[in-house]
């Protein structure tokens, strides 16, 4: 039986591709491409809590309705190593279960394919095979280096 293909979703980094904000309707675009470019995969949308907090008030209600229909599966609170660890355990478990696993994250996955995103025109393209791997050592690196947007004080 062929492995199937899990594509793990990171919903702060599509909601903000580009942005100075978060956009819901942005991911919600986006996202529709992706099942329509890729029907035959398994797509798992993850997300830190605070995304909610930096979307505009419209769209946490609607967040939060993704939430509620399991559209969109927040990191636990104190989830160890923070919502990378949570993305990398989600792409361990399903390498373990027989899955092939590509992550569009701006984070550093030790060991996960990172695919590539972009826009074109309107047009999200979700490269799945173009993907990139980064080994232990360049992940931690990239972890402890990288600027990581904060939320702003209200």
């Amino acid at each position: 039986m062929a492995a199937s293909t899990l594509v793990l979703v990171d919903a702060g980094m599509v909601a903000g591709f580009r942005r100075a904000t978060l956009s819901l309707a942005q991911l919600h675009q986006a996202l529709v491409h992706l099942y329509r470019q890729h029907p035959d995969v398994k797509v798992a949308v993850l997300a830190d809590p605070s995304v909610k907090w930096d979307l505009t008030g419209g769209e946490q209600a609607a967040f939060e309705g993704d939430i509620v229909a399991q559209a969109v599966v927040c990191a636990p609170a104190g989830a160890l190593e923070g919502t990378a660890g949570f993305l990398e355990r989600a792409a361990q478990r399903a390498t373990t279960l027989g899955d092939d696993v590509v992550a569009f994250t701006d984070r550093a996955l030790t060991g996960v394919a990172l695919g590539r995103l972009r826009n074109d025109g309107g047009r999200w393209l979700w490269d799945l095979d173009g993907t990139r791997t980064l080994e232990p050592d360049v992940a931690a690196a990239a972890a402890t280096t990288s600027p990581r947007r904060r939320r702003r004080s209200r």
